[in-house]
């Protein structure tokens, strides 16, 4: 069992972030596989965290956001390449220190791409009175775009927020009601919304922050972000997170349909994982709403969050359909993100493991060829030089690149017969 060390794992981490508490959960394919908690929900009461306790998951919100897009999108109602201004003529009067406005698009929104700032330029973290949209929306005079788009990666609040804006004013409907009817309520995400509600509040955890020079954290203040809230407002719970993270893994579950939770197609959803930009170096990249890390041989896509006494990350591994949520409530904090990496790190480890001791069976025995088929056997190449291969394999004809290392023009395919003759 798996379960002395992800208890030991989750403790030193305890003990060496000084966290407060800390929910954990472990998603695999289209199950909540394990989960437990540590520390404490509540110190004064020695409330401990289970999988229901909720926590503000911050900026996870935006991977919801991101979705809410892609819907509007297979609806018709935008495309990812159209202007901000498009939808939100209001942003016709900020300024360009650099870049241009007709180059802020909604895809390098969803990417961090767009060369907007990080916030809106009114008070909010520091004051805890965050604006509303109406009042982000008056201050567009004050805006700039201060890098050149697709220069860097720039993260910003402000975009999502105002992405947020984009999904209310296409489908006709607070973006908070939006989200609620189209993604967590077809996803039986329960627990899970913009504000308290009374049974979220009987599994609240209290929000704390660091203490600089002693170990007991002192209370944080909760202060709703109003007009960013599509940035990263909601709360949630590890059992809620689960089904969220499941979801990740049907990108072969078809067409959308609510009534079954699949709420994008999965075509789209396979987009939405896709690395749009991707570093020099190719640790890491930026898809539409999750950002891609490799570790390792491994590829993990995530998001993490921070905000007022609450730190979050929900990362997952798609080959291996295995994710991690953690939920910690202090901040600020960063042991979150290394928490869920060790955590998905341990658990495929020890598949890996598991896989190289079980006792190994020989080979399935040959087929023969049906001869309808053997004449499509062989070596091709394609006019412009490329080589390419038909073979007979684990019973299916497979169209192949004999050269993995090279270059090809077609992607690795079982071909099925179509009742032609001299067709496939």
């Amino acid at each position: 069992s798996l379960s002395p060390r992800l208890d030991h794992l989750l403790n030193s981490w305890l003990e060496k972030a000084r966290l407060a508490g800390v929910a954990a959960g472990i998603v695999r394919d289209q199950s909540l596989a394990w989960s437990a908690g540590y520390g404490f929900a509540d110190i004064e009461s020695r409330r401990r965290p289970d999988n229901l306790t909720i926590s503000r998951i911050a900026s996870v919100t935006k991977t919801f956001t991101a979705l809410a897009i892609l819907q509007l999108r297979d609806d018709g109602l935008l495309t990812l390449e159209d202007p901000l201004v498009l939808h939100i003529p209001e942003f016709s009067a900020a300024g360009q220190r650099a870049g241009r406005l007709e180059d802020v698009t909604v895809r390098r929104m969803l990417t961090h791409r767009a060369g907007l700032t990080t916030e809106p330029p009114l008070p909010g973290w520091e004051t805890l009175d965050f604006p509303s949209m109406t009042a982000i929306l008056d201050a567009m005079p004050q805006v700039e775009v201060v890098i050149k788009q697709d220069s860097a990666f720039k993260y910003s609040n402000f975009a999502f927020a105002l992405l947020g804006e984009v999904v209310a004013r296409l489908s006709g409907r607070p973006y908070v009601e939006y989200v609620r009817e189209n993604i967590l309520g077809p996803l039986g995400m329960t627990l899970t919304g913009f504000d308290l509600t009374p049974e979220m509040k009987l599994h609240f955890a209290t929000p704390y922050r660091a203490s600089e020079h002693e170990d007991y954290p002192r209370a944080a203040p909760y202060a709703h972000i109003n007009g960013m809230a599509a940035a990263g407002q909601l709360h949630s719970n590890v059992r809620d997170l689960a089904k969220w993270v499941s979801f990740q893994f049907r990108t072969d579950g078809g067409d959308r349909d609510s009534k079954k939770g699949q709420v994008l197609d999965g075509t789209s959803l396979e987009e939405m994982h896709r690395p749009v930009y991707i570093e020099p170096d190719w640790s890491a990249g930026q898809a539409l709403g999750w950002r891609v890390t490799r570790v390792g041989d491994r590829v993990f896509h995530g998001h993490g969050g921070g905000i007022h006494g609450f730190a979050s990350q929900v990362s997952f591994n798609k080959p291996s359909k295995t994710g991690v949520i953690v939920l910690a409530n202090l901040w600020p904090a960063t042991a979150a993100a290394h928490i869920a990496t060790d955590l998905l790190q341990l658990v495929l480890d020890a598949d890996a493991e598991a896989a190289r001791t079980a006792p190994k069976q020989g080979p399935a025995a040959p087929e023969e060829v049906p001869a309808a088929l053997a004449l499509y056997l062989g070596s091709y190449r394609a006019e412009a030089g490329i080589p390419a291969a038909i073979e007979y394999r684990g019973g299916a004809l497979r169209f192949v690149n004999p050269d993995p290392a090279g270059y090809t023009l077609h992607a690795p395919a079982v071909l099925e017969t179509t009742g032609r003759p001299d067709v496939l």
